[in-house]
């Protein structure tokens, strides 16, 4: 039985316990009867929370998103300046990825399992990566506005385009190759950009 069965309220012991199983093995391999045994709740109590398998997933994702945007946040207001604040999100990458045994990301291992793109667990994938995009985009017009003659070369949409790349692609690839190596690269890109 799961450790969270003996802490919090019911919903929230789903919650947790599907959202380690979710991760860890791929929400297609995650059975409702198995989240329902591991969170030691009764079948009535996961359905009164969860009236289906993909609302549980849904709660996942937004869980997650939410915790990530606030860690970007609480990373980038911790910078002084505006190029480490830029770089502040890339940089934290590496160690998130190291302390999830490179298990990649919620969205991109959820959005791999479902084919069809109008899936609302595939537009919740996408709806955060618009809003990491977005938020990579104020950095890079703050970047640029920080000294306009130095990166005056420079467009922010485009900056915030290719650091897109760069930052999504390493964390699959980080994940494929179950090696650093990625993060490391896209780390090293993301500054010559830049410079």
């Amino acid at each position: 039985m799961s450790k969270t069965t003996d802490k919090g309220n019911p919903r929230d012991r789903i919650l947790d316990t599907a959202s380690a199983l979710f991760y860890k093995q791929g929400y297609q391999a995650t059975g409702i009867n198995e989240v329902i045994k591991e969170s030691g709740v009764a079948k009535a109590t996961f359905y009164s929370h969860f009236p289906a398998k993909e609302d549980l997933c849904l709660a996942y994702l937004e869980k997650h998103s939410q915790a990530e945007k606030d860690t970007f946040k609480a990373q980038v207001s911790s910078k002084r300046s505006a190029k480490a604040r830029f770089l502040a999100p890339i940089e934290a990458i590496q160690p998130w990825l190291e302390s999830n045994e490179l298990r990649g990301c919620e969205y991109l291992n959820t959005v791999a399992e479902v084919p069809d793109p109008d899936s609302p667990l595939r537009q919740k994938g996408k709806a955060h990566y618009e809003w990491l995009h977005s938020f990579l985009e104020d950095l890079a017009t703050e970047l640029l506005d920080s000294d306009p003659t130095h990166y005056s070369d420079l467009n922010a949409k485009k900056l915030a385009n290719d650091y897109m790349v760069y930052l999504a692609g390493a964390i699959a690839l980080t994940e494929v190759y179950h090696d650093t190596w990625p993060i490391k690269h896209a780390i090293k890109q993301v500054k010559q950009l830049i410079d």
